[in-house]
């Protein structure tokens, strides 16, 4: 597969169900850790499943975050993500998260593509 580097944005309203407090993470109603990763990964999936043929997709493989700043349940998040490489049906992404105009996030995920109907028969 011939891929180009991308970059997407995407924005996300996060809600109680999305705090620390309620995902267990934490016991403060901030934006949670693993809601963030979720956030990162439903933005890249976007890029790398955009030429996808429909009995393929992506899972999550690597993930390594630097949460650096907390963020308050109900303000806009911002995320960018940037499409490093594509290599051995492996996609690599750098992305920065954004809320009130300050960085909270950095760092980088990778996601590998599957078939679905072999990857589900291997569970």
């Amino acid at each position: 597969m011939n891929v180009e580097c991308k970059k997407i944005i995407k924005t996300f309203i996060p809600k109680e169900e999305h705090s620390a407090k309620h995902v267990s993470s934490g016991n403060l109603m901030v934006l949670s850790t693993p809601s963030l990763v979720g956030f990162v990964e439903n933005s890249a999936r976007e890029i790398a499943e955009e030429n996808l043929p429909d009995n393929y997709t992506t899972v999550g493989t690597l993930v390594n975050i630097k949460h650096i700043k907390a963020s308050k349940i109900g303000h806009e998040v911002e995320i960018h993500v940037l499409l490093l490489n594509y290599e051995n049906s492996k996609f690599t992404f750098y992305f920065e998260a954004f809320s009130e105009g300050k960085k909270i996030a950095t760092g980088t995920h990778e996601r590998a593509v599957v078939n679905k109907e072999e990857f589900l028969k291997n569970l």
